[in-house]
């Protein structure tokens, strides 16, 4: 494993530790149920960062960013996007009084925030500094949880804390970024019109494929408070936090070999194919040795973690679906360098769809909500089966020297 795909683990390990420290404090100090409400706070943030990631922030790595005409869009495509997400998710919580219009103002802050600092670690990304995305990441960790603290010992914690720490703690992460970043991609051009469809073009669909994770979650988590209750979630919630160092990993390197296929598109598909193969066993094998030490420790250290004990299955289960997870992203980010975003997108939908109602029929008949997470490992194995089956029918055809049904001519601007 080379330094870069080091780094990206570290990266990815930087932010996943920012949320998992941050639902523990929760959880410890507001309760269980107050775990399940922020969780799908944090779930929402989540989203609207998945979002700008595709649409923005893979678009960077692939298109010509340092074009005047394309960086304007992705500057004017960035901005809507956070504001956007930010008031959005502001106005529909404090509308459903999920929220409280203060906390309704610093989650609206939190999640822009979040955003642009997404934009600016995608960037380094596509130069492969992920050693400098995990010092940014660190840097707004220690922001956060340092107000957290001040908040803990002054006046008292309370949802809001959380949220408003989240908000500064990005806020300074995004200005670190800005400041590490290659002199190269450290220039803002004036608003133009010219690059948009371009960048929408290949946005659009990258977008959509990244809303579909979190927003599968999401609709978990908010099924299973419709039809059992926030506590419930709380602890659906604490497993998935419990198991978040092998999703942090799987997503880590998944973020490398995005950037890394980005940046040798040119080379034999059949060679790239392999190496996306070799990376899915090393993936699932990091995985099982990671969920083996994960279940021996669980009795020792879930209680300590948490206000409650994680429940041994749920705990499995999102193991198993960060296995599923492991054996499909590797062949969506090849095929989304190449040309396939739309077909990527295609899959990732309809193994969400069977995903999502493989969970929401197990709970109307009712299944335990700790099983939930397996089932979810369900649709994504099958959309990681057709992925791979898709890169191996493209190879073929190239080694036959016939074209590929999709290039990435078009996304050369």
């Amino acid at each position: 494993m080379n330094r870069s795909a080091v780094g990206a683990i570290a990266a990815q390990g930087a932010q996943a530790l920012a949320s998992f420290l941050l639902q523990i404090a929760v959880a410890k100090t507001l309760g269980i149920s107050a775990l399940g409400a922020f969780g799908i706070l944090y779930g929402v943030v989540v989203l609207a960062s998945g979002t700008i990631t595709g649409f923005v922030g893979d678009s960077l790595v692939v298109l010509d960013r340092r074009a005047r005409r394309i960086r304007a869009a992705l500057e004017q495509f960035a901005l809507l996007i956070a504001l956007g997400a930010g008031a959005l998710a502001a106005v529909v919580t404090t509308a459903l009084r999920f929220t409280t219009p203060v906390e309704g103002v610093l989650f609206a802050l939190a999640t822009a925030a979040f955003c642009l600092e997404e934009v600016v670690r995608r960037t380094l990304m596509a130069n492969l500094k992920f050693w400098r995305v995990a010092t940014i990441d660190s840097v707004g960790l220690v922001v956060t949880l340092s107000i957290v603290a001040v908040l803990a010992i002054g006046p008292g914690l309370q949802l809001a804390s959380f949220l408003g720490a989240l908000a500064v703690g990005q806020t300074v992460a995004l200005l670190a970024g800005f400041a590490v970043m290659p002199k190269e991609d450290r220039f803002l051009v004036p608003p133009t019109a010219g690059g948009r469809r371009a960048v929408a073009a290949y946005g659009v669909w990258r977008s959509l494929q990244q809303f579909l994770r979190p927003a599968l979650l999401t609709a978990v988590r908010t099924t299973v408070v419709v039809v059992v209750g926030l506590a419930a979630t709380g602890l659906l919630e604490a497993a998935r936090t419990y198991t978040a160092p092998a999703l942090l990993l799987v997503s880590g390197l998944s973020s490398y070999l995005f950037a890394s296929f980005a940046q040798n598109r040119d080379v034999d598909l059949r060679i790239t194919l392999r190496r996306a193969d070799r990376a899915v066993f090393a993936l699932l094998a990091f995985t099982a040795a990671i969920g083996v030490v994960a279940v021996v420790l669980l009795p020792f250290v879930g209680r300590t973690l948490f206000s409650a004990q994680p429940d041994l299955r749920a705990v499995i289960g999102w193991l198993a679906y960060t296995a599923s997870v492991a054996a499909v992203t590797p062949y969506g980010a090849l095929a989304a360098v190449s040309g396939g975003q739309a077909a990527v997108f295609a899959v990732r939908a309809a193994d969400t769809v069977v995903s999502l109602a493989a969970v929401v029929v197990g709970l109307l008949l009712g299944m335990d909500p700790a099983w939930s997470a397996a089932l979810l490992a369900i649709g994504s194995l099958g959309g990681g089966g057709v992925l791979r089956q898709t890169a191996s029918r493209r190879a073929r055809r190239a080694m036959r020297g016939e074209p590929a049904p999709a290039t990435m001519a078009a996304h050369r601007v």
